[in-house]
């Protein structure tokens, strides 16, 4: 375990697997919106997002952030989780007021901003459309139904013309294999792709390590026995299940829509209605892609940045 630090008048500590059960307690009480509020997700990520943790108060809790797509500027903040009482926005602003380079505080929920517009006031709000998820009814995604899906349909038919594939759940027994795959599965990532690209084979292998600790839950796919795709989920709320993986061999044709076909068919089959997958990063592909699948909705994210006194709202 890494050495805590100081830092706007807090302690705090990296995140680790010691954390858990306290950091699960808060989102359990205080689910969010966006995926990212989970342990699992942060644990996952925390070395490339330099993801630490400290209590303002004992029901408000603070997560650092270093985003690796940004220049170099010191640490960030992630929304703040929890009630945030007035007293406690107040020692915060004035910590954050004395910090060097203007804190920004992002994946905010607008449930957050429209709480807290007091705390908001001193921040300039912007939309990040990077960051947005992307939320879609289980069914439409387990069944492929309509006019609107044919195009889907229509390749995972050209699919079985061309190979059979064997769903497995994954489990302790399977992530193995998986880790395995992972080489296989992965694509080259060049200079010009989104640095976070970069990062989420290392973050698949971290919460794979940990699969059955993180009570993370997914699916395989084997083409001919052999690993061929993987995808990981997690509750967030009682209705809604977050994707944090999607993992596939390209050299078999249509193998990603078959792999969000079925694992979207496990979902269902658990009772969520809802599958939130995430968000597209900025990258236009990976935009039309979840796009293609028609949303239900869009689940806003802005960033907040300190201007140093009350904003126009």
């Amino acid at each position: 375990m890494t050495d805590p630090f100081l830092f706007l008048g807090r302690e705090f500590r990296r995140v680790d697997l010691a954390d858990q059960a306290l950091l699960e307690g808060f989102y359990r009480r205080f689910p969010q919106p966006l995926s990212g509020f989970t342990f699992a997700a942060q644990f996952a990520w925390r070395i490339p997002f330099a993801h630490a943790w400290a209590l303002l108060d004992p029901d408000t809790l603070l997560i650092t952030t270093s985003h690796p797509n940004d220049p170099p500027q010191g640490l960030n903040l992630l929304q703040p989780v929890g009630l945030f009482p007035p007293e406690s926005q107040a020692r915060l602003l004035a910590e954050i007021g004395r910090l060097a380079e203007p804190l920004r505080i992002v994946c905010v929920s607008r449930a957050f901003i429209d709480r807290h517009p007091e705390f908001v006031r001193h921040f300039t709000v912007a939309e990040d459309r990077a960051f947005a998820n992307y939320v879609y009814r289980s069914e439409d995604l387990a069944e492929l139904a309509g006019r609107r899906y044919a195009k889907k349909r229509n390749l995972i038919a050209q699919t079985r013309e061309l190979y059979t594939w064997q769903v497995e759940r994954l489990t302790a027994a399977t992530v193995p294999d998986c880790l395995d795959a992972c080489r296989e599965v992965s694509e080259p990532v060049n200079a010009n792709v989104n640095r976070l690209l970069r990062f989420e084979l290392d973050a698949l292998k971290e919460t794979l390590a940990h699969f059955g600790v993180l009570r993370q839950d997914g699916i395989l796919l084997r083409v001919g026995g052999t690993v061929a795709g993987m995808a990981v989920f997690e509750p967030i709320a009682p209705d809604t299940a977050a994707v944090h993986f999607e993992k596939a061999d390209r050299r078999h044709k249509g193998i990603y829509q078959v792999l969000n076909m079925e694992c979207a068919r496990l979902i269902r089959d658990l009772g969520f209605l809802r599958i939130n997958r995430e968000e597209d990063l900025g990258e236009p592909g990976l935009r039309q892609a979840k796009l293609s699948y028609h949303p239900s909705e869009i689940v806003p994210a802005y960033t907040l940045a300190f201007t140093g006194g009350p904003s126009a709202p």
